[in-house]
């Protein structure tokens, strides 16, 4: 009988057993499949790389598939561990569905931009900067509002490890056309896009006519690519003017026919002046350059001695940008009248619809380019009017506005398409 109980027990002991390793192999599979599903492609795995100087957390994954009509949220921190400011732009790649909003906010929940897919890659944020050792953090919300499937790669990109020349990316955007009007004869109020001539240093481009894609930023400051030198650096006009007016030149000097020539003139210290206070964070990209002003006043009308420049473009009406006067070589200047000329103005003709002409410029700012000198040794210079027309002339000595004009140099890296809303800039 105790034979029987002993059997009886070690049969119900092996039963148990059995029921007891059962259950500890279907919860083994149940945490083995979950441990699969947190480590899979399908969850939320947070991915690390490197572009260049910046290191990208992507904290919920790159790859985004969802289908159902929920808000879904995917968190990007990008760290820049270099000392210097790194450009970039972050990307929604591969998206397969239109019409889908996205939101980008930042680290404090704010809404930075919001767009709309259209195609198969949207520009989230385009060309912000990170600076030297810093952390930028943001949140991609994706409103998926019916129950489709919806796919995207989300995307940082170094903008600073490829870029172009600036005179290289100009030439990419446009392409070289002849004048549509006649140059020095009438206005241009079209858009008559890049024009090639020549300069002291070789083959130059110059911009003509209502110009829309030649927009420069730098820092808070809106400039317009006026041409390309013939060296490749790139010459810009501020789109604005100082803030107050100034006389061209109030140095007293014993040639009265110098007062007219750049280097000698005052207004060299306001600009340089403005140059430090406005661009100092850009000096390394600014070159030294070219600008063309005369003393010369060999041509005699109505008792008064006029410039070669008055000649060029008042009498003759062949503006030329290679420079048979007296150049000037520093980091700021002004426009000659033949760049004013070249770009679209014409003598005593107003012109609203070319690039240098800004409404918000309340009255005439002068040139570089000489006009007369009068019998009382009096030099005035030639100025574009507040309507855009090239003008009758300003003393030397009479306050007027002024519109500054650098050059970038050729190592100067450049993003942008020099439209008004992505303007180009230099990232390296």
């Amino acid at each position: 009988m105790a034979r029987i109980l002993d059997i009886d027990v070690k049969y119900k002991i092996v039963i148990l057993t059995l029921i007891i390793i059962f259950f500890l192999i279907v919860a083994a599979a149940l945490v083995g499949s979950k441990i699969k599903d947190f480590f899979s492609d399908e969850g939320p795995v947070a991915i690390v790389s490197n572009e260049g100087d910046l290191i990208i957390n992507y904290v919920d994954g790159q790859d985004i598939n969802f289908i159902d009509n929920k808000t879904h949220e995917y968190k990007v921190t990008i760290t820049n561990t270099s000392v210097d400011r790194v450009y970039y732009s972050l990307y929604l790649n591969d998206v397969n569905t239109n019409n889908i909003k996205v939101k980008i906010k930042d680290y404090s929940g704010n809404v930075i931009d919001e767009v709309t897919t259209k195609s198969n890659t949207v520009k989230l944020l385009n060309l912000f900067t990170i600076e030297g050792e810093d952390t930028v953090r943001f949140t991609i919300e994706i409103a998926n509002n019916t129950i489709i499937n919806f796919k995207g790669t989300i995307k940082v990109e170094n903008e600073s490890l490829s870029t172009n020349s600036f005179d290289d990316l100009i030439l990419l955007n446009n392409t070289i056309n002849s004048p549509q009007t006649r140059i020095g004869n009438e206005i241009a109020t079209l858009n008559e896009g890049l024009i090639s001539s020549s300069d002291n240093k070789g083959t130059t481009y110059y911009f003509r006519g209502n110009i829309d894609n030649n927009y420069v930023r730098l820092g808070d400051l809106l400039f317009r690519i006026v041409r390309i030198n013939g060296d490749g650096s790139v010459r810009l006009v501020l789109n604005d003017v100082l803030e107050n007016e100034y006389p061209y030149n109030t140095n007293t000097l014993s040639n009265y026919q110098d007062l007219a020539l750049l280097q000698e003139a005052s207004i060299i210290n306001t600009l340089n002046t403005w140059l430090d206070t406005k661009l100092k964070n850009y000096d390394a990209y600014l070159a030294s350059s070219d600008f063309c002003t005369d003393n010369n006043f060999t041509y005699n009308f109505n008792n008064l001695n006029y410039s070669r420049s008055y000649e060029r473009i008042f009498v003759d009406t062949a503006p030329d940008l290679y420079c048979n006067a007296t150049i000037y070589t520093g980091k700021v200047g002004l426009l000659s009248v033949d760049e004013v000329v070249l770009a679209g103005a014409y003598k005593n003709t107003p012109n609203q619809s070319y690039y240098l002409y800004n409404k918000d410029i309340e009255g005439s700012y002068i040139t570089s380019s000489s006009y007369f000198i009068n019998q009382d040794n009096n030099v005035s210079m030639i100025n574009v009017t507040k309507d855009g027309a090239i003008g009758d002339g300003t003393l030397v000595s009479t306050n007027t506005y002024i519109r500054p004009v650098i050059n970038i140099n050729t190592d100067a890296k450049i993003k942008g398409d020099g439209t008004i809303e992505n303007p180009y800039i230099i990232v390296s």
